[in-house]
């Protein structure tokens, strides 16, 4: 423990210079502890289909997986155990200790039209105090529930001090035994569900730009879909001035012929990208055989672009596969990423002179 922290603060006295710089630094990142269980809002804003009919707001039941719809936003308070391995979520009712549970659902409110909720809710993203913000947008096959309890594990397990605005999509199954084993059906209307999103997630992007907060953008698998594209666009459409701080590619689900025609739009668009990808990914051979191109999230180089295989940590996480997005070694290179370090100084990575610029130490 020691030795990582010693290591640790080399690398911010490199990155930031010596004096009283570094503690403010970090006395600000860190005035969030969460070093015990906690209640964390996640703010959402979502395209999702809903069920008028049912009550709790804050549920698979309400928030649909199939079926896309104006964009609505609200947020739920969860509680997030500490007891708990990292990047597992136990939910369920009984010790709050050890189990993730829904405690308000905060999306209505009595009185209110529809437009006087969206100005309260970004007005409260507007006047958080810390200058940074998270956007998560979450991959394939995942229902509203679980991309909450993500985006609240993400915000507590980097002691992020800031909001966590998590843009949710249709995805996720029809729950059915039938579904399960006919996954390719659920993975193509997952698709379809994503690339409908784009004009929605671009409004949202482009409003949260308006706050002038830093934004990091979080990005997992199918999610790219979504993003990348909007993205795209957006710089285009604004001159190719960077508006975000971190664009974060996790495991991507995305073509990398496509990915290729609109990275010079994407390289303007933000300070840095950095990809995360595996070539022992077996989701991502799965869609590349759908696809019969190669996917993004498998290892390339492109020129601006920091490409850091996690392979070694993946092989190790049989539980997570895909999902090591949300694994400790990643969690651990995202607290140093959102700090500003760069690849090279920061801990447990390595260069590379394969097919990626560096290799996460597992």
């Amino acid at each position: 423990m020691f030795r990582s922290f010693f290591f640790l603060a080399i690398s911010f006295a490199l990155y930031y210079g010596c004096g009283p710089s570094i503690s403010e630094h970090l006395d600000k990142r860190t005035n969030s502890q969460y070093s015990s269980t906690h209640g964390i809002e996640v703010f959402f804003n979502t395209s999702r289909a809903v069920n008028p009919g049912t009550q709790v707001a804050c549920s698979n039941s309400y928030f649909l997986n199939f079926g896309n719809m104006g964009t609505q936003s609200g947020s739920c308070l969860v509680n997030v155990p500490a007891d708990r391995e990292i990047g597992s979520l136990p939910f369920g009712l009984g010790n709050r200790d050890k189990s993730f549970q829904f405690l308000e659902h905060r999306v209505a409110i009595q009185g209110k039209t529809k437009e006087e909720q969206e100005k309260l809710w970004w007005k409260r993203i507007e006047e958080d105090p810390f200058e940074e913000v998270i956007v998560f947008v979450h991959g394939f096959n995942v229902n509203f529930e679980e991309a909450i309890l993500r985006a609240a594990q993400l915000k507590y397990d980097l002691k992020f001090p800031g909001k966590v605005a998590l843009y949710t999509w249709p995805a996720g199954g029809d729950g059915s035994m039938l579904g399960t084993f006919f996954l390719k059906n659920t993975y193509e209307k997952n698709l379809v569900s994503a690339r409908s999103s784009r004009e929605s997630f671009k409004n949202f992007l482009k409003r949260m730009a308006s706050t002038n907060k830093k934004i990091h953008l979080l990005v997992h698998s199918m999610g790219h879909q979504v993003v990348l594209n909007s993205v795209s666009e957006l710089s285009k459409e604004w001159g190719n001035k960077p508006f975000l701080k971190e664009l974060v590619l996790n495991a991507p689900d995305y073509d990398t012929g496509e990915f290729i025609l609109i990275l010079d739009s994407l390289l303007k668009s933000s300070e840095r990208i950095t990809l995360y990808c595996s070539p022992g990914d077996s989701a991502l051979f799965a869609s590349a055989q759908i696809h019969q191109t190669g996917r993004l999230g498998a290892c390339s180089k492109f020129p601006g672009v920091d490409v850091v295989n996690v392979n070694p940590i993946d092989a190790s996480l049989l539980s997570l596969g895909h999902g090591y997005y949300s694994s400790r070694p990643i969690l651990t290179d995202l607290y140093q990423l959102f700090l500003g370090l760069g690849a090279e100084k920061r801990l447990f990575i390595r260069k590379s002179y394969g097919n990626e610029n560096y290799i996460l130490r597992n």
